[in-house]
C-alpha cells in the first residue's frame, strides 16, 4: 500500500525545525517565514560544553522547549508524543499520513544514510517531515532541509532532494535511538491550529524581552553572553588536545557556526537579524530594524570564526587558538551591547 498526503509541499531551509515548521504551517494555511519563528519562539542562544569527544558551542534554545514556546505565542497546541514502542509509533504516524496529515519527527542524524555523516556523530534532535510511505517497498518519504532550489552542504558534498525515501530499517534505527546528545527516542509533533493568533506587537515584544533576558542574565556561565565569555577563555585551552582531538573540535563547531550546519548562518545570528526586520515592520519601530542589521553584521564575525575553525580541522595549528580567543571576546563586547540596546528599543515601543 501506498500512501502519500496530498497537496503537501516539501520545502528546504535554513533550519532543521524551522523548516520543518514551515512546511508544517503552510501546508495548513498558516504561513510563516523560519526567521519569524525562530524569533516568535525566543530561539536565539549560547552554550559551551565540555564534552568527552570535543567541546561544542550551540547557538538555539534546547528542543522542545523552542517549539512549546512557539506553541504559547501563537495560541495553538504542539504536542511532543513518544514511546518506547517503535512499531506502535510509526503505527501512529502511518495512521496521520492516511488521515492527510504530515508527520514531523526527529531522528538521530548518522542514521540518515543520505545525509553521510560520521557513525559517532549523534544528533537525534534533527527535524524532519514524514509525508508518505510505501508497505511495498517499505520506504518512507522524508522532506529534509534541502530541495531542487535549495542545495545543502553535508559530508559527502551537497544534496538537493525535493525528498528522500528512506527504508524503514533505517528510519526505525534513526527515530529509535538513545544515543545523546538530544536522543530522539521516537518523538514526534501533533498539531491544533484550532486557536491561532496572528503575531501582533505584544507577543513579538514578549518574545525580544525573553532573548534579551536570557542572553543578559543566564542562569548559568556556560550559558548567554557568559557562555560566550567561557568560548573565548576554554578555547586556548584546546592547546593540551592531541591532534585528533583538536581537529575533530574544530570541525564539530565550524559546523555549529556556519551554514552548511543548519544555523542560517553566524550560530544563528543572521536568522534573528531577519526576525527583527521583518518583526520591526509590525511592530512599527525603525530602530529595531536597524539592530537587526547589526545582528546580521554580528553573524559574519561569527563566520570568522567558523573560517578559522575549519582551518584548524585541516592543520591542527594550536598557533590559532589564541587569535580565534580574542576575536570571540571582541563578539562578546558587541553582542552584550547590542542585547543592551534592543532591550532599551523594545522597552521604548512598549511604552509607545
Amino acid at each position: 500500500m501506498e500512501q502519500i498526503v496530498e497537496n503537501f509541499k516539501t520545502q528546504g531551509g535554513k533550519h532543521c525545525i524551522t523548516n520543518s515548521l514551515k512546511q508544517i504551517f503552510t501546508y495548513y494555511g498558516y504561513a510563516m517565514s523560519e526567521e519569524m519563528t525562530f524569533g516568535l519562539a525566543s530561539g536565539l542562544s549560547f552554550l559551551y560544553i565540555n564534552q568527552s569527544t570535543s567541546p561544542m558551542i550551540n547557538g538555539r534554545t534546547k528542543v522542545f522547549e523552542f517549539e512549546k514556546k512557539l506553541a504559547e505565542r501563537l495560541n495553538i497546541k504542539i504536542g511532543c508524543r513518544s514511546g518506547k514502542d517503535y512499531d506502535r509509533v510509526s503505527a501512529a504516524s502511518k495512521h496521520m499520513i492516511d488521515t492527510g496529515n504530515p508527520v514531523l519527527i526527529y531522528v538521530d542524524m548518522p542514521y540518515m544514510n543520505y545525509l553521510g555523516m560520521d557513525k559517532d556523530s549523534h544528533f537525534g534532535g534533527h527535524a524532519v517531515v514524514l509525508f508518505g510511505y510505501d508497505d511495498m517497498r517499505r520506504t518512507f518519504w522524508i522532506s529534509d532541509r534541502d530541495n531542487h532550489d535549495y542545495p545543502i552542504r553535508v559530508p559527502g558534498g551537497q544534496i538537493a532532494e525535493d525528498y528522500h525515501l528512506v527504508d524503514y530499517a533505517e528510519l526505525e534505527k534513526a527515530r529509535s535511538s538513545s544515543c545523546r546528545p538530544f536522543p530522539a527516542n521516537n518523538k514526534y509533533l501533533t498539531f491544533d491550529f484550532g486557536g491561532y493568533r496572528r503575531p501582533g506587537k505584544k507577543v513579538l515584544q514578549e518574545a525580544v524581552e525573553e532573548t534579551c533576558r536570557t542572553m543578559l542574565d543566564p542562569p548559568a556561565q556556560l550559558l548567554g553572553i557568559n557562555g560566550i565569555m567561557k568560548f573565548s577563555k576554554e578555547i586556548v585551552k584546546w592547546e593540551k588536545f592531541d591532534s585528533a582531538k583538536l581537529r575533530q573540535a574544530g570541525l564539530v563547531n565550524y559546523f555549529q557556526i556556519n551554514e552548511a550546519g543548519g544555523t542560517g548562518g553566524g550560530i544563528f545570528r543572521s536568522m534573528y537579524g531577519h526576525f527583527l526586520t521583518e518583526a520591526a515592520h509590525i511592530l512599527e519601530d525603525d530602530a529595531i530594524a536597524s539592530l537587526g542589521q547589526e545582528f546580521i553584521r554580528v553573524s559574519e564575525l561569527w563566520d570568522g570564526i567558523a573560517d578559522g575553525l575549519w582551518q584548524l580541522s585541516l592543520e591542527g595549528d594550536t598557533a590559532l587558538l589564541k587569535k580565534l580567543s580574542r576575536s570571540i571576546r571582541y563578539i562578546y563586547d558587541t553582542e552584550k551591547t547590542l542585547y543592551l540596546s534592543l532591550e532599551k528599543a523594545i522597552s521604548s515601543t512598549c511604552l509607545s
